[in-house]
């Protein structure tokens, strides 16, 4: 049984509320942080196994004993000893034992004053060995294994440490203290400590940046690479996260420095960047193609000379649905407006007419007319359309065009090329009745159309359009079913005799 989980349980799973008294009979308590969880003896057991193994007590606040490591008795793997020797420094767990724990020299100052208390010893065993007066050397670290240095400061950067305290204002609450020990620390302004960590480094990379990617857009995330042709000491800077502080920081910056970071190419907004790109590919566009019609599922060519480098491979059709449609650039609207850009797409069709002629004449070239089913979409693969018609609604496009007068002023021109701008219930309509006077031209005009009777393919009696059609299987649901009832008069003008309702229901009894 894992009685150690099922505890846990019990504590946290409100599932055994209603016994908690039976488990408190026992002893076992509710409030784990004010009732160590594992007896001293447990942790003190715990302690002396990890002095064992690191020959110290300064445990990492995260350590946990594993399950299976032999170098521990089995009651205390799994124990959180880390976060226990946290709790015993700041909330006084253990309290009663704090005596016995410090004569075992486990470290009971917080963290920090346990470093400030590392330092000071440090600096005066320097002291000790090179004289009051000499500067502590930035690289300076202390020698493993020196006799000059207790055990605990062995490896501290201490010439960085003392750097840091002196320039940049670290462990600024114990100020009192370095200056105790003759240190000159300076009171460093937020400013300086701008130019010297990220200024420098952001006005040194950004033209590389900018060589290497087309553009000064750096993301947050991004970390310079350790590779050529990027500076050795600064592979692993985290240069994205240097430019958002800049950025954060600039109303704060004075003139000079932020003129030297305009002259590396800084961009200050990443939203301005993006505005400012989707502009440039607006234009470009405009001057190609002669509108900002720009379908969906446009993307800028790879290596097309005409387009800014950075905008190569931009889905730039995405980017401008995201404009119309997204909240985020609309603070924006009145620039792409001033391009052409329209925020109405029902008001202003989204493909120049050129555009849809073109998709028009490559599907009648594969399918041999203009009858365009309404779910009709042109494939973004499609190397039988243009790229910039790939992704095209062509259907629907079709229907707004018959439907709702879109491209009114180009029916004319469609009309002449073939496109049937009829509602499709009346083209169909029509078809039947053409279809009917031909059968009736070459079978007699009292011929019975059979219900089985289908226009034959390629029939020289038919037009093209005609070919196919059930013929016989359409009369009789006209004259038989009530079906296309709008259109009575037309079919009883061609001599087809049809039955009214209670003609029907009369013969369906």
């Amino acid at each position: 049984m894992r009685l150690g989980s099922a505890i846990d349980t019990v504590r946290n799973n409100r599932g055994f509320e209603a016994h908690r008294s039976r488990f408190e009979a026992l002893g076992l308590t509710f409030d784990r942080w004010n009732e160590p969880q594992y007896p001293f003896a447990l942790v003190r057991q715990a302690l002396e196994s990890f002095h064992g193994r690191y020959g110290h007590y300064e445990v990492p606040t995260t350590y946990v004993v594993a399950a299976d490591d032999g170098a521990y008795a089995v009651p205390v793997r799994g124990m959180k000893l880390g976060q226990i020797v946290h709790h015993i420094i700041h909330d006084e767990v253990y309290a009663e034992h704090r005596g016995e724990l410090e004569a075992m020299g486990v470290p009971l100052k917080p963290r920090k004053e346990l470093m400030v208390d590392r330092i000071c010893e440090a600096v005066r065993c320097y002291r000790r060995e090179y004289g009051e007066t000499k500067r502590i050397p930035s690289t300076y670290k202390v020698p493993e294994e020196s006799s000059s240095y207790p055990r605990e400061p062995w490896g501290l950067a201490l010439g960085k440490v003392v750097y840091d305290i002196c320039k940049r204002g670290a462990y600024a609450d114990y100020r009192d203290r370095f200056e105790a020990l003759g240190l000159k620390i300076e009171i460093p302004s937020p400013l300086d400590t701008l130019m010297e960590d990220k200024l420098i480094v952001v006005a040194t990379l950004l033209p590389l940046f900018r060589q290497l990617y087309h553009h000064a857009n750096v993301p947050t995330a991004f970390v310079v690479p350790a590779e050529e042709p990027w500076p050795r000491e600064l592979h692993g800077d985290r240069l994205g996260m240097r430019i958002s502080y800049l950025r954060a920081a600039k109303k704060r910056l004075p003139p000079a420095q932020v003129k030297q970071l305009d002259n590396a190419g800084m961009v200050w907004s990443d939203e301005e960047y993006q505005v400012g790109r989707i502009e440039r590919g607006l234009t470009t566009y405009k001057a190609m193609y002669g509108d900002v019609r720009i379908p969906k599922l446009f993307v800028v060519p790879h290596g097309d000379g005409r387009w800014d480098r950075d905008l190569w491979d931009m889905r730039l059709g995405s980017a401008i649905d995201t404009v119309r449609n997204g909240s985020a650039f609309e603070a924006h609207r009145s620039r792409f407006e001033a391009l052409g850009l329209t925020f109405d797409r029902w008001n202003e069709p989204q493909y120049s007419f050129a555009l849809v002629r073109q998709a028009l004449e490559s599907f009648y070239g594969r399918y041999g007319h203009y009858e365009v089913p309404q779910t009709y979409v042109v494939a973004a693969d499609d190397a039988a359309y243009a790229e910039p018609v790939r992704g095209m609604k062509l259907g629907r496009i079709v229907q707004t065009i018959i439907h709702h007068g879109r491209y009114a002023d180009h029916r004319g021109e469609l009309e002449a090329m073939g496109v049937p701008l009829m509602p499709r219930k009346e083209l169909m309509v029509d078809r039947i009745c053409e279809a009917v006077r031909c059968y009736r031209r070459e079978y007699g005009e009292k011929k019975r159309i059979p219900s089985t009777y289908m226009v034959p393919e390629e029939s020289s009696s038919y037009p093209r359009e005609l070919w196919g059609l059930a013929l016989g299987r359409v009369v009789y649901g006209i004259c038989k079913r009530g079906a296309y009832a709008d259109y009575r008069d037309r079919f009883e003008a061609l001599g087809l005799n049809i039955e009214t309702s209670a003609d029907q229901k009369e013969a369906s009894s």
